[in-house]
């Protein structure tokens, strides 16, 4: 009977052991209509303007007295573990910018936007800057160390987490850099955990794509005024 105790406990505590996610982004399907506008945008790979603070302390949990591990992530990608997922395949400040070309391409606002570290010979250049992709997690022992998971099986939660992203977006001529539009956007969710229903928390596709659409939504309303405050394109 001890053994099967045992057993149940270590599979308890393993249930939170995720696997390694990967960046897979999913924009929406490209709408049917000519260009709003005759411009072509330039997106180069985001700028990272996030702190340089990571702290994991989740293997706290498993410590007496303490109530959880817990985790604050920065750069969560640089961590090779997190409460229900393992090590993730994701670079922001390209990855993010690549979304963007692939949703705002699709939405049909411009005659082109693309993917450029330079700029090219595009009208415009649309700059990404990454703020923040904060992340925090806890798992929850309550108190009883290596024996918390008990309580998981019997129904109380094994983690919590919550995800941010913040970017903002600056819209420029690509040739003299006037700043023609700019604005920041942010988004949150969190989540708890049981064992009987682990929640994914690499939600950051998932946060990027609500920024995004919203980000078309307001380039789209730009183009709604015939592009006013834009230059005509001379190619």
């Amino acid at each position: 009977m001890r053994k099967r105790v045992c057993a149940g406990v270590l599979a308890a505590a393993c249930a939170g052991c995720g696997t390694q996610q990967t960046w897979i982004y999913r924009p929406e399907p490209a709408a049917e209509r000519r260009p709003l506008l005759v411009l072509t945008v330039a997106v180069p790979p985001f700028q990272d303007a996030r702190a340089h603070a990571n702290t994991d302390e989740l293997m706290h949990y498993a410590m007496p007295l303490f109530p959880f591990g817990w985790q604050d992530l920065s750069q969560p990608e640089y961590a090779q573990r997190h409460a229900n997922t393992g090590a993730w395949l994701w670079k922001p400040d390209e990855d993010l910018a690549r979304a963007t070309v692939a949703e705002l391409d699709g939405a049909r606002i411009f005659k082109q936007v693309a993917f450029s570290r330079g700029g090219g010979e595009a009208d415009l250049k649309l700059e990404g800057t990454v703020k923040s992709t904060q992340y925090r997690s806890k798992m929850f022992s309550y108190g009883l160390s290596v024996f918390g998971p008990l309580f998981w099986v019997l129904g109380a939660p094994s983690d919590s987490f919550d995800d941010e992203l913040v970017l903002a977006f600056r819209l420029r001529e690509n040739g003299n850099g006037k700043v023609l539009w700019e604005k920041e956007y942010s988004r949150q969710i969190g989540k708890t955990s049981w064992i009987y229903d682990v929640q994914d928390d690499f939600r950051y596709p998932e946060l990027a794509k609500a920024i995004l659409r919203q980000l078309a939504d307001d380039l789209g309303a730009i183009a709604d005024m015939n592009g006013r405050g834009l230059p005509v394109s001379g190619k």
